[in-house]
């Protein structure tokens, strides 16, 4: 395989929200992580976010109408996503999103005075590059670095994510075949390749009774592939049938520190705290001496295969008590319906579990209303470590979302409008998959369906009577409405029924968890 790939501009790519992204969710990490001090309140005054391969743009639109006081710039190679970028910012009212067809060599070579990114800041608060470090060949990756170390003003965070070794170890023989089945289709990339390559590599491996070399050197390669392959279309041609090249974690972080790059955490919660790992892993990775080697032996200990890695330009670490009181101001809301009674949660550690008493608690008090993590520690007589770690599973599960309220006091007008646009753009068919939520910051999780009845969640009407407003609307707006197994109701009797249950369902269990993130209300 190419050790050195160009990022490859022929095809699209999905667009897929990534809360990791949300400005919010930053400060979160950093805050939680205790590495670097990054002041919340500097938010509600203008700073300035960088995206580094931006694609159609999503996450961008989501943080410029959850920050109207800042500005967001985003670049990419592809026109195609920068075309409907734009063109879908001006769909939603967004003025503060600012996008460009320009490469990373352009930045890492000093903005020019002319061209697509004339008049954009020298400096920024935030730069963020998703997925792209992994996707590029090693001088362009060399220069994604230098940009974000030369754009960043003193302070400020770079999120960096990448696909990685060891995870990918086994993984990269899908994407090896999936690339040969598209190169023997003239270049074509389809899911019917990739489904072939993995049914071949099924066959590869033997069977379960009697492994072949290939299933024998590669264990989990079966139920990894069994994993995979329901996931969305687009995300798998894009993540396998296209000859990106993963990173081993240490040859990365140098390559950042060579350029005034401190890791100060990651973006996905629960690595900040190798401490939950069983004893016997926990070991292992706290005999590291230093920070660098402990982000070693962690891929290590649990197969890693993306990283969401946070870097500072100056690491300044907080003093305990600002920490501490900047930590106990957090909101803690309830994001997960009644029905959902998990007590243990599937993260890049393993599964971990979490005192189900303690979650239930939770849980029943959040609904009443969003409480603060100090609150949580007095009550619950917890210290604030114990506190971190737990959180940092509940919130990763989505079973609880954190908000700044300092920072989201000044936006709800803005966000409300910027809503009701989504409404509009999804119910007409858009594929953005998502609201806003005025308390997180962040995006949250709504399909056509749920769009159609929060819009007459309020209506007063009886169940069969929002079935059939919701019904008349799907019909006017081209949709059909389908059963359990995903296949289109002809009759409209039959259709309004499949509604009907589906809106009980619904105002019992989502629509409550809508209502107190400030969705729809």
């Amino acid at each position: 395989m190419d050790s050195s790939p160009a990022y490859p501009t022929e095809k699209t790519y999905g667009a897929f929200l990534h809360r990791e992204l949300s400005v919010s969710w930053l400060l979160l990490a950093t805050l939680m992580g205790g590495r670097h001090r990054f002041d919340p309140g500097l938010i509600s005054r203008g700073f300035c976010y960088l995206d580094l391969g931006c694609g159609h743009g999503l996450n961008l639109l989501f943080n410029a109408a959850a920050h109207p006081e800042a500005s967001f710039y985003g670049v990419d190679l592809n026109p195609t996503h920068i075309a409907g970028a734009t063109a879908r910012a001006e769909a939603l009212g967004l003025s503060n999103v600012h996008f460009a067809l320009a490469d990373l060599t352009t930045f890492a070579e000093g903005l020019p005075g002319s061209g697509p990114c004339r008049g954009w800041p020298e400096a920024y608060d935030f730069v963020v590059a998703h997925g792209v470090a992994s996707w590029v060949g090693a001088e362009v990756r060399r220069a994604l670095i230098a940009v974000a170390s030369a754009r960043l003003r003193p302070g400020g965070i770079f999120y960096c994510s990448y696909n990685t070794y060891p995870g990918w170890l086994s993984r990269s023989t899908l994407q090896m075949l999936s690339v040969e089945e598209a190169a023997r289709a003239g270049g074509s990339t389809s899911l019917a390749g990739i489904r072939k390559a993995a049914q071949t590599l099924l066959r590869l491996s033997g069977t379960e009774d009697s492994d072949w070399p290939l299933g024998k050197e590669l264990p989990e390669l079966r139920s990894q592939i069994e994993k995979l392959l329901p996931m969305p279309e687009s995300y798998l041609v894009g993540e396998y049938q296209a000859a990106h090249q993963p990173l081993y974690v240490g040859p990365m972080h140098r390559l950042c520190a060579a350029h005034g790059l401190t890791c100060i955490g990651s973006a996905s919660l629960p690595e900040m705290f190798p401490e939950m790992l069983d004893p016997d892993r926990r070991a292992l990775v706290m005999e590291a001496t230093d920070d660098p080697m402990r982000e070693v032996l962690l891929d290590l200990a649990i197969n890693q295969t993306f990283r969401r890695d946070l870097f500072a330009r100056g690491a300044c670490p907080p003093s305990p008590p600002w920490r501490r009181q900047a930590l106990a101001d957090l909101q803690l809301y309830a994001s997960a319906g009644s029905e959902d009674e998990r007590d243990a949660f599937d993260t890049s550690l393993g599964r971990l579990g979490v005192d189900p008493g303690f979650v239930r608690t939770l849980k029943h008090v959040l609904t009443d209303g969003p409480q603060s993590l100090g609150w949580l520690m007095e009550q619950a007589s917890l210290d604030l470590e114990d506190a971190l770690m737990r959180l940092s599973v509940l919130v990763g599960a989505g079973v609880i979302g954190v908000g700044f309220p300092a920072v989201a006091e000044s936006s709800g007008p803005a966000i409300a409008a910027f809503n009701q646009r989504c409404f509009d753009q999804i119910t007409a068919g858009e594929e953005i998959g998502a609201l806003l939520s005025p308390v997180l910051l962040q995006p949250f999780t709504i399909n056509l369906l749920e769009a159609f009845f929060l819009q007459v969640a309020d209506s007063g009407l009886p169940s069969e009577g929002v079935a059939q407003m919701v019904w008349m609307g799907i019909t006017m707006a081209g949709g059909r409405v389908k059963d359990p197994e995903g296949r289109p109701i002809e009759d409209p009797a039959q259709a309004q029924v499949q509604l009907q249950e589906f809106w009980e369902s619904f105002a019992s269990g989502r629509l409550p968890v809508l209502r107190r993130l400030g969705i729809g209300a």
